[in-house]
């Protein structure tokens, strides 16, 4: 029962959405374990689009009167909210395995937008239940409920790219927030290109960072189905990719991410058996 959020210190850079997306997915596909997924975006985004397209305009994607944010939002003010019924507001991706909680739909003039601080205590609700809570908080941790969500959180993921320029002002902490002090942290280099000289192996000596440098390589096929908004048929087809299709190393790379995430977190034992991982 814990809470990872997946950070960027700078937009455009690291592919945090992309990233969390992966691993929530894989992750659902290969262990037993209930897991939740949300972000902290006052506005749809590439998470919620990913998971396919609404159905229609009078029967969008999640009916947002009954589901997501706004629904749990209420369900808060009416003291009617638990652990066990958030599940019954989310998206089921993946059945019994992960959950798409939708974000806000209420317009910022809305003079009864989504309060800041709701989110933080509807994800921190949500982590009672689930195994796992992913929140996406992309590069906006100083803005309204993320930086909530970065101090709250078990295990904070953060993504990084391969521009020498911003590693630096990340390792001299000029992009760091306070909330990453003393927290647990895992470094990814997200849309990863392994022919660049700047491999993970080389950045980590230039930093002198002891740890790993986990990644998630660029892969075309993954990132069309992003587009195309069929991110789960893509791991449903190619999670038992072998060596020399063009997937097998993302997938290899995403699933050694999520074991060093579980190991981290200490919750290996607390999943059950996996499923041909």
């Amino acid at each position: 029962m814990s809470q990872v959020a997946f950070w960027a210190p700078v937009r455009g850079h690291g592919a945090a959405t992309s990233n969390v997306l992966a691993v929530s997915t894989m992750l659902a596909l290969d262990y037993y374990a209930r897991i939740m997924i949300t972000h902290t975006k006052k506005t749809r985004t590439a998470l919620e689009n990913a998971f396919g397209k609404p159905s229609s305009p009078g029967n969008n994607l999640l009916s947002f009167s009954e589901y997501g944010l706004d629904a749990l939002e209420r369900l808060l003010q009416s003291d009617k909210l638990t652990p066990e019924s958030i599940q019954d507001y989310t998206k089921p991706i993946v059945k019994d395995r992960l959950d798409l909680l939708p974000g806000s739909r209420k317009p910022l003039s809305d003079p009864d937008c989504f309060r800041e601080e709701t989110l933080p205590y509807i994800v921190n609700s949500a982590s009672r239940y689930y195994d796992l809570t992913f929140v996406d908080v992309g590069d906006g941790y100083k803005e309204g409920s993320s930086e909530a969500i970065l101090r709250n959180s078990d295990l904070i993921v953060v993504n990084l790219s391969q521009n020498l320029e911003l590693l630096e002002r990340y390792f001299n902490k000029e992009l760091w927030t306070e909330a990453l002090q003393n927290k647990p942290l895992l470094l990814v280099l997200g849309d990863y290109d392994g022919n660049s000289r700047f491999n993970a192996v080389n950045l980590a000596r230039k930093f002198k960072w002891k740890q790993p440098f986990y990644t998630v390589p660029h892969c075309t096929g993954y990132l069309d189905a992003c587009g195309d908004k069929n991110l789960l048929e893509f791991f449903l087809r190619n999670r038992n990719a072998g060596p020399g299709h063009s997937s097998y190393v993302f997938i290899t790379e995403v699933r050694k991410l999520i074991k060093a995430l579980l190991n981290r977190l200490g919750l290996d034992s607390k999943l059950m058996q996996e499923r041909g991982a």
